[in-house]
């Protein structure tokens, strides 16, 4: 009965042409694909590297590792047919036990999941997925959790800059601190006791940003090494991120890297497959809609991307020049003290915003090499 349901379907359908009977031959570069005994060391040690990551993922990554071996058992090879066939099998057997059924209630429940079934083998043939698709989307998923633990390790050295910043800061606060009390008890009373009640406030602010600043660093390293395949409780050394190279954004033209765009992208890859194994007007409408949305989205997201890069290399620059500023500055306030025309006072903040300014640099550098990531990513397929 199964086998007349799906002809009855594909009877109006003939004209919009025909399973495809080949499956492209492609593999999974996912876990135990072929590594070089240096990669394999590199992967197995206790240190982690950014260049590592993507290697990482795909081996020790337990969402990924158990998705690829399901995609192995369960749809290597197989074509729309495999799929559809499967489904006409779960009809017959529904039959099967309508036919044998003992009672009533049971051929009545038998007989609904049948009519189950059958809106089952439509949706299979109107999803036009086949083993490709399927592993063109597990690894679209792969990819993004690169992508994710990538944005992670960059967060994580973000948040280490403002936490040593803040520390700096904390040190000169205190100083601050002291340097003000002196002040309130001097003949001269150049400092109020107001002054001192500010000064403390700043320090408590200081160990309460220091230790929300520890808090997320913890965090964040715990999730990024379990997503890479360590226990929430090891200490894997985390190496320092890649240096910035500014030459990446040279090499940048949104127009011109389209087409690699459209290329690589993972789900326009599995959207166009699907429009190709279409065989119903439903199916072809659907998919052909999608792949077009497809393209309109690659393009609009390698063109924020883009831009998002020209931004963050617009603050990184502005940093830059804070920076300079504020070394020009604190090296003049160093100067008058020493000379008997500057304070103290105008020293410590004079330090500490060189301080909160090599920070800021630091942050403004790793964002600029997050966006320059991100744009490679849409490039490579994956947004």
């Amino acid at each position: 009965m199964a086998a007349l349901f799906t002809a009855a379907v594909l009877t109006g359908a003939a004209a919009a042409g025909s399973f495809p009977m080949t499956v492209l031959a492609i593999g999974p570069l996912g876990p135990g694909s072929n590594r070089s005994e240096e990669e394999w060391a590199r992967l197995k040690d206790n240190v982690l590297e950014y260049e590592e990551i993507e290697g990482l993922i795909e081996e020790y990554n337990v969402s990924v590792k158990e998705s690829y071996e399901n995609w192995r058992k369960a749809d290597s090879g197989k074509a729309l047919e495999d799929y559809v066939s499967d489904a006409e099998q779960a009809v017959e057997d529904q039959y099967d036990q309508m036919a044998s059924a003992e009672d009533e209630l049971s051929m009545i429940t038998s007989e609904y999941q049948a009519r189950m079934s059958e809106i089952q083998v439509q949706s299979t043939i109107d999803a036009a997925e086949d083993s490709t698709t399927k592993l063109w989307e597990l690894e679209k998923t792969a990819k993004s959790l690169v992508s994710q633990a990538q944005s992670a390790m960059n967060t994580y050295y973000q948040l280490q800059s403002q936490l040593t910043s803040a520390q700096k800061n904390r040190q000169l606060a205190a100083e601050s601190l002291e340097l003000t009390k002196r002040q309130q008890n001097s003949y001269v009373g150049m400092a109020t006791y107001a002054d001192v009640l500010t000064a403390q406030q700043n320090l408590q602010n200081l160990d309460a940003q220091i230790l929300s600043l520890q808090n997320q660093i913890e965090n964040t390293r715990q999730n990024l090494i379990v997503m890479l395949g360590w226990g929430q409780d090891a200490q894997p050394e985390i190496r320092p991120m890649p240096a910035l190279d500014l030459n990446r954004i040279d090499a940048m033209d949104p127009a011109a890297d389209l087409a690699a765009a459209y290329e690589n992208d993972y789900t326009l890859k599995a959207d166009q497959r699907k429009l190709d194994n279409s065989v119903t007007l439903s199916g072809q409408t659907v998919h052909g809609s999608a792949v077009e949305n497809d393209k309109q989205q690659i393009a609009i997201a390698l063109n924020s991307a883009y831009q998002s890069v020209l931004s963050a290399k617009a603050a990184y620059d502005q940093a830059s020049l804070n920076l300079d500023v504020a070394t020009r500055s604190c090296s003049s306030a160093q100067a008058k003290q020493r000379v008997g025309v500057g304070t103290a006072m105008e020293t410590l903040q004079a330090e500490a915003n060189l301080v909160s300014c090599q920070s800021d640099l630091e942050v403004k550098g790793l964002q600029l090499f997050g966006a320059m990531e991100t744009y490679d990513w849409v490039k490579k397929g994956v947004r």
